[in-house]
């Protein structure tokens, strides 16, 4: 038996899946626990423009990979505006700090194949410069800056964010011709 023959064994074995498991499903409970929920935060509104409350947070499940990993993911359509944000909306990202809290590198993936979105240098540069605007606005905000400041710090962060949609949009164009 070969080196690598050991090694895929030893991935398979029950102990390692069970962990696997078992660490899949603390990543998961973690997402829920920082995914907001309709109506926990302002504005307050009567209810949720699509759906029913809780459903981003519960369309978070883990899903098996065919390599024997985990995914935790949700099929839902709000969690991407709920980890990016939009322009009505922060960035909440829970699948990103659940991500970082655990270890782990690199952005989320909005594709259906799994592949990390934010791995297209211009969006990662658009999202890294929109996060930067964000931390600009709200370190005037916290000092009480003057409200022309804070007026253009909101511009910059609404022009960073449009930045960031057409970057996502050019990424999602060009990995379609490529099929």
């Amino acid at each position: 038996m070969s080196v690598e023959d050991e090694f895929a064994a030893g991935l398979a074995s029950a102990e390692v899946q069970d962990a696997v498991d078992e660490l899949a499903r603390e990543v998961c409970e973690q997402v829920k626990a920082l995914t907001p929920v309709f109506g926990d935060r302002p504005p307050h509104r009567a209810a949720p423009a699509e759906g029913e409350i809780g459903d981003a947070r519960n369309a978070v499940h883990v899903e098996p990979l065919p390599d024997g990993g985990r995914r935790v993911i949700s099929r839902d359509k709000k969690a991407v505006w709920i980890e990016i944000g939009t322009s009505h909306m922060p960035e909440y990202a829970p699948f990103t700090k659940a991500a970082a809290m655990f270890g782990a590198e690199g952005g989320p993936s909005f594709s259906s194949t799994g592949r990390d979105s934010m791995a297209d240098e211009g969006v990662a540069y658009a999202h890294a410069h929109l996060r930067a605007e964000l931390e600009r606005f709200a370190k005037l905000s916290a000092e009480g800056a003057a409200a022309h400041e804070i007026a253009a710090a909101a511009r910059d962060v609404r022009q960073a964010r449009i930045a960031r949609s057409a970057a996502f949009k050019a990424a999602r164009s060009r990995g379609r011709r490529g099929r």
